[in-house]
């Protein structure tokens, strides 16, 4: 039968586990969170450049290039960092993690 001081390091394990767990958790979210913040900004750069374009021909040509490629190499980056944190089992539990393809509103 464990003694008190047994159930006591076993409970504090526990915590430490949950917050390293839960530190993990938020500094991917973080480095998510920076990355779509990188993404809408080439995105709104993007569409300021595509409306100039339209309304006035000025041609967007190899800048809206390097922001589309931007914005692909940025969600790739995403895509990848969430891919590791679920192999590590650092996600987030299901239905609370923000929809695929759709950017948060700032």
């Amino acid at each position: 039968m464990p003694s008190f001081m047994d159930k006591v390091k076993q409970a504090a394990g526990g915590v430490a586990d949950a917050t390293k767990k839960g530190a993990a958790v938020a500094q991917t979210k973080a480095k998510v969170h920076g990355l779509r913040g990188k993404a809408d900004e080439a995105a709104q750069k993007l569409g300021y450049l595509i409306h100039r374009e339209r309304t006035g021909g000025e041609a967007a040509g190899a800048e809206a290039d390097e922001l589309v490629k931007q914005i692909g190499e940025l969600e790739a980056q995403i895509a990848e960092i969430q891919a590791a944190a679920e192999a590590e089992g650092d996600a987030e539990p299901e239905g609370e993690e923000e929809p695929e393809g759709e950017t948060p509103a700032t």
